[in-house]
């Protein structure tokens, strides 16, 4: 029997039989009768490359695209089923399109709001010891398959009809809702193979079963059986589903749950958000089994990387981007003799650019400056939030700053967990150096970043944001949210995968600047100023330790908790200590910039340490150590004013760290930041008080003494023995 594979627009479907070797079909945003274009395979393998969108066309629709691949392997016959489609009927949304259209041409016009098509995944793996495990799998999948289809498109017509009098109307699908359809949806399937072998006497039908069901960039999982569903990065790889099996010893032991072995299905369900950079892969055990975890990873996050850059610049995925069929086929290589099925979806988000400004006031920053790089032409710019207005289902509840370069506001989430959104602002839109920094700024952010956004639901066990990015499924022991991060560094949060606008996302922090602190109390006294810089320069160690430089350091950049902490932000001008070429002069306040920056001279750590002192010097006395235009001349020969610290009865040892850190000359500064901080420690000034050792400070003479003493001992002990 050959594999059947289906890409279906909705349920009401015709088959249409394509070829083989038809790769990269497209289905159209704008489809006008019910159709499906199903894939027939009459040999044992069977790829495709395609991208899926909603059938209901809007101005920023999201893409999904999609990479697949499976084939029998060693086995007789193909007994993976798999089947991905739009799941909502399209005869509903053309309806609410055209009742849509005809209210907003009479008297009391009404703004309906209509989900995307959500697409539904499917993987189903039928159990070789059942009679007709193929006939398992396809029952299940189009069971369910079906079952959801009905059902959402039952909750949507109830919430339009309910709202037919509103002048505003929203159809949206509950998380709760949605997962209360899944499980349903499963356990008709359970039904359908489990009671004609419990009272029928028939044979028994067994199958696994791995689904996804995306509504937008949120992502419904649930799962049963031996398959894998993967959440892959450009450098991560986290294991979402439960291997359903009970282990024996070594072997990878017997399958513990699958369709049709009980009255009660085992079903394990998630709910997250699929954010930027990140994909999902779905795999039948055949795969992962047979292919080393380390490889897996590998493969899979450089399958991923492509993807990304590929969809970012061309919007499509490459000619010959066939990553499924590869992974198969190494686990075919390396021994596999079962089954071997895979898929791979990423989510694109188009947005609309016929328009520089459109109704919600946002801009699309290409329609001002086409020499902005390729990454950017899918991004809008959120501009002038006031508090109430809504983003990606973030809600502004304050407006922190508003400056020339970007706007910052304090936003919350549907569950009310706080973080800050900042965005560039609207006089940047020309400035294509500017956007790009600001992206960079997100992928540096993140890479410093060790947990993901908190405040996502999940259903029987824990959230997969929580999960350590490793090949594990074990989670993580730290919930999100909870500051653990003890890095000093602000966090940064992945933005949804189909959002349309450019800004970032961070943590709320609850304090103030340190330029505020010093302006309430400078000048302060040298162990206040010595905690603070220990503080600011364990931080910035940790960039260090990571091969990045701040570029910015700054009482601007310094955020000053409740509780005391540091935190470090704004990393736009950071960047690697490695690359020579990738340091420039900063584009913020040049009093605390390094010399070097203006001359060849090389930056790396002593550079982000001369800004540290100036900050340390101004703590001290309350004022700057030089002037921009002396920083700026590289003839000048930078003195560093020691009066004020002399006023201020600064410790002569602190005096001379501080003198050696603003050196003109990056080799005579300090070339790391603890022995800076080692120096600077006015504890230096007391425990000099304390006599030195001698042999500390006079080991010649100490030795030469021990020497002496030996040498007349012995010649006494001579005489002694030949008198």
């Amino acid at each position: 029997m050959n594999t059947i594979l289906e890409i279906r627009k909705n349920k009401n479907y015709k088959g249409t039989h394509k070829s083989q070797q038809d790769h990269g079909h497209e289905l159209g945003a704008n489809v006008t009768t019910d159709t499906v274009t199903g894939l027939d395979v009459q040999s044992h393998t069977a790829s495709q490359s395609s991208p899926i969108e909603s059938s209901h066309p809007r101005a920023d629709s999201a893409l999904w695209w999609l990479d697949f691949f499976t084939m029998k392997g060693r086995k007789a016959e193909n007994q993976d089923s798999l089947l991905i489609t739009t799941c909502l009927p399209y005869h509903f949304l053309a309806s609410t399109s055209t009742k849509s259209d005809d209210l907003n041409h009479g008297d009391s016009a009404k703004n309906i709001s209509v989900p995307p098509a959500p697409l539904l995944v499917l993987m189903a793996d039928g159990v070789s010891a059942c009679q007709f495990p193929k006939q398992a799998s396809q029952l299940v999948i189009n069971t369910v398959a079906e079952k959801i289809t009905l059902a959402l498109a039952k909750l949507a017509q109830v919430q339009y009809e309910s709202q037919e009098q509103s002048q505003a109307m929203s159809i949206s699908l509950d998380d709760d809702q949605v997962a209360s359809i899944i499980r349903t949806a499963v356990d008709k399937a359970n039904d359908v193979l489990y009671f004609p072998q419990a009272y029928q006497r028939v044979p028994p039908l067994l199958s696994t079963l791995s689904g996804l069901l995306c509504i937008g960039d949120r992502i419904h999982l649930f799962h049963t059986g031996d398959s894998r569903i993967y959440r892959v990065g450009i450098d991560s790889l986290t294991v979402l589903s439960d291997d359903h099996r009970i282990h024996r010893g070594e072997d990878k032991g017997a399958l513990s749950a699958a369709i049709g072995a009980d009255r009660q299905i085992e079903l394990q369900q998630l709910v997250f958000t699929l954010h930027q950079d990140e994909c999902l892969a779905i795999m039948t055990d055949g795969i992962y089994e047979h292919i080393d975890a380390i490889e897996l990873e590998f493969e899979l996050c450089s399958a991923a990387t492509t993807m990304f850059q590929a969809l970012a610049t061309m919007h499509k995925l490459p000619a010959g981007f066939h990553a499924s069929q590869t992974i198969c086929k190494h686990a075919f290589t390396d021994g596999s003799h079962d089954n071997l099925s895979m898929i791979m979806l990423s989510m694109n988000a188009m947005s609309n650019q016929s328009d520089p400004a459109d109704s919600s006031g946002v801009v699309d920053p290409l329609a001002s400056d086409s020499a902005t790089s390729q990454d950017m032409h899918r991004y809008r710019l959120p501009t002038d939030l006031e508090v109430g207005d809504s983003i990606d289902g973030f809600t502004v509840i304050s407006i922190i700053a508003r400056t020339a370069r970007s706007h910052v506001y304090w936003v919350q989430d549907e569950d009310h967990n706080d973080f800050v959104l900042k965005s560039p602002s609207l006089d940047t839109i020309a400035d294509g150096h500017y956007l790009r920094d600001f992206l960079q700024e997100r992928k540096i952010g993140l890479s410093l970043s060790k947990y993901r956004r908190a405040g996502e639901s999940a259903y029987n066990q824990a959230d997969p944001n929580l999960l350590q990015t490793t090949g594990s499924n074990q989670s993580s022991p730290h919930p999100m949210g909870s500051g653990l991060n003890t890095s000093g560094l602000l966090r940064y949060y992945p933005v949804p995968a189909s959002t349309t606008y450019l800004y970032h996302l961070t943590e709320y922090i609850e304090g103030e600047s340190l330029r505020d602190f010093i302006e309430r109390n400078a000048p302060c006294d040298v162990w206040q100023t010595y905690d603070l810089l220990t503080k600011i320069g364990m931080t910035v160690r940790v960039m260090h330790r990571n091969y990045l430089l701040h570029q910015d350091i700054k009482p601007e950049n310094i955020l000053l908790t409740k509780s005391g902490a540091v935190k470090l932000i704004d990393f736009g001008s950071a960047s690697s200590s490695i690359l020579k070429d990738s340091t420039r002069p900063p584009n913020g306040d040049l009093h605390y910039a390094a010399p070097e920056y203006y001359t060849d001279a090389p930056k790396g750590v002593h550079s982000d340490l001369f800004s540290i002192a100036v900050i340390g010097y101004e703590l001290l006395t309350g004022q700057l150590p030089f002037g921009s235009q002396a920083l700026m001349n590289p003839q000048q020969a930078l003195v560093m004013p020691a009066q004020p610290l002399r006023q201020r009865n600064v410790p002569p040892v602190s005096q001379q760290a501080l003198m050696r850190a603003l050196h003109s000359n990056p080799n005579v500064r300090y070339q790391a930041i603890g022995e800076f901080l080692q120096d600077f420690n006015p504890d230096n000034r007391a425990r000099s008080r304390d006599p030195e050792p001698l042999i500390k400070s006079n080991p010649l003479l100490v030795w030469h003494g021990i020497c002496f003493t030996q040498t007349v001992i012995i010649v006494l002990l001579l005489w002694v023995y030949l008198s």
